[in-house]
């Protein structure tokens, strides 16, 4: 019976979080990663024009369906040119997990080529970054990396070299989708506040309201403007998937 790599371990817990695609452009140091995904057939490989692009796809994804999405760019100037569309995610609070493939490990520090340090690279522009270098660290480090991303709404991002996918895999996937995902959460304000508040907007003269983004929930967006009919104030929405 073939060995389960790191590589097989990665796609089977991405499969089991609800990731059903991953956007990119193939690499030589991603080549452990892909094979694996064709073998096992559960998710599909989006070849973009670049991983800028990745980074965008995964982005719109999540924010249509609220799940968590995936990208990837391989080692160097690949998975650079994520870094914008994940700026993006990032900011408007999209659950994205990107995959930045490194190069080889024994090469690392020895100024190799295209050699970058993706942890820096990314820290300004996720919720958790970090790098597999062994295979102990999983799937612990990327359990981590999806609970960081679905947990606190934004982008989390897992280096790995090449040859540190095709290493055998010491663990075991998670059980279950429970014990991988954490539990959706909603934040409501008290009774008290809420009078506060509208204490406020009644005592004002004139009020802008300014409503965010909303994404597969109940709109406080139309609540918001069946509340302003009565009311001789202007109204701004930022740009945005919104479903109302």
């Amino acid at each position: 019976m073939p060995k389960t790599t790191i590589a097989d371990l990665f796609a089977d817990t991405l499969h089991l979080a609800g990731v059903e695609r991953i956007y990119g452009v193939v690499g030589d140091s991603l080549n452990g990663i892909t094979d694996s995904l064709r073998r096992r057939g559960q998710i599909e490989w989006v070849h973009v024009r670049d991983e800028e692009a990745a980074a965008f796809a995964a982005g719109a994804e999540a924010q249509l369906t609220g799940r968590l999405a995936a990208c990837a760019g391989s080692c160097g100037p690949g998975n650079m040119h994520l870094i914008n569309g994940l700026y993006d995610c990032n900011r408007t609070r999209v659950p994205v997990l990107a995959i930045a493939a490194q190069v080889p490990s024994g090469e690392i520090g020895s100024n190799y080529f295209q050699e970058t340090r993706p942890e820096a690279l990314f820290r300004e522009c996720s919720v958790y970054c970090e790098t597999i270098s062994n295979a102990d660290q999983m799937p612990r480090t990327l359990d981590t990396a999806i609970r960081a991303a679905v947990g606190h709404r934004g982008v989390s991002v897992v280096a790995i070299s090449g040859d540190v996918a095709l290493r055998t895999a010491t663990g075991l996937r998670a059980r279950s989708v429970g014990a991988l995902l954490p539990s959706a959460t909603s934040v409501e304000p008290d009774v008290e506040s809420l009078a506060q508040l509208a204490t406020l907007l009644n005592d004002a003269g004139r009020v802008t309201t300014l409503a965010g983004r909303v994404q597969n929930r109940p709109s406080p967006v139309a609540e918001d403007r069946r509340s302003a009919k009565g009311a001789d104030r202007p109204r701004a929405r930022r740009q945005g998937v919104c479903r109302i």
